[in-house]
This record gives C-alpha cells, structure tokens and sequence, in this order.
C-alpha cells in the first residue's frame, strides 16, 4: 500500500507547512483588523470588535516560542497603538505577553489531546490580556476606564477565536521540533 493511500482523509489544511499557515492567519488577522476600521454600528447598536491579534498570539504561541509569529505580533501591536491612539508599545506588550503566556502553558500541558485544557487555556490567556489591557489603560487615563466594552470585546475575541481557532494552528504538537511530521 502506497504512503499517499494510507491517509486517504487528509485535509489540504493538514497538508500545509507552518510558513503558509502563519501567512494565512495573519492575513485573516490583517482583514479582521481593516474591517474594524470601518463605522461599526447595526441599527444603532455599537458592534464589539474582536482584538484579533490576541487570537494570533493565543493559537500561534500553542507550538512554542518562535521569532516570525513574534515579528508579526510586534507589528500588528504597533498597528494597533497607532490605531487606537495608544502609547507605542502597549499592544506590543500586550501581544508579547498573550503569546509567551500561551508557549508557556503548551509547554507545562499538552493543548492539543487535553480537552479542557483546549478551552480553558484560551479563556485565561484572553482574559489575562484583557485584565492587562483595562489595567494599560486605566493607569494611562489616571482613572478606572469603563469595563463594558472591553468585556464586550472579550466575548467577541473568544467567541469567534473559538468558531476560528484552527486558522491559528501552525501544524506542530507542543515539543516538536521544526521539521518532524506532525
């Protein structure tokens, strides 16, 4: 039996390396970003926009650290300060953090086999990086900054990061170098 017909399911997604699946999600990122640019109101009500960033930093940090995903973190951080008119460097850190904490728990846990883990590692990271973000800003405005549209945010990011997650899979298991199969 050939090699090719013993995995007859696979997806072209399964398929693909590391290097397009990074290009892909920060295109998906990119996009998310550009449209939240646009006036996001429905019938009168104020849209939450997701933080897509922080759904790069979450999914991308479940293989380890590595330089290109924190190259592109870096730039959409600094996207996102120019953006939302904050200190160069906020989203920055914001996206560093978000990204080490999630390399961090995919190297303590196996993200990938462990259910809840799977669920509950994101929730945390995107709240702590929403915690860190309402602090961010509170402490740049000198007083507490209003709560219920970040919370709206975060339920945005993690509902949508939740329907979206395998774009931000970069195709390798916790602890596996570049290079062997996944």
């Amino acid at each position: 039996m050939s090699r090719s017909s013993s995995r007859p399911n696979r997806s072209l997604w399964s398929q693909t390396g590391p290097t397009p699946r990074l290009l892909f999600g920060a295109f998906a990122i990119a996009a998310i970003g550009l449209l939240g640019l646009t006036p996001r109101e429905f019938f009168g009500f104020s849209i939450a926009w997701p933080y897509a960033a922080l759904w790069g930093a979450v999914g991308w940090g479940r293989v380890g650290l590595s330089v290109r995903p924190m190259i592109l973190l870096i730039i959409f951080g600094l996207v996102q300060d120019v953006t939302f008119h904050a200190p160069i460097g906020c989203f920055v850190i914001l996206n560093l953090l978000a990204y080490g904490a999630s390399a961090a728990i995919a190297d303590m846990f196996d993200v990938m086999n462990e259910p809840l883990i799977a669920i509950l590692s994101p929730i945390l990271l995107f709240s702590g990086a929403f915690l860190l973000l309402w602090l961010m800003a509170s402490t740049l405005e000198d007083h507490a900054v209003r709560v219920l549209p970040l919370v709206a945010s975060l339920m945005t990011t993690g509902l949508v990061y939740a329907v979206l997650n395998k774009v931000f899979d970069l195709g390798r298991l916790p602890g596996e170098s570049v290079g062997q199969a996944s």
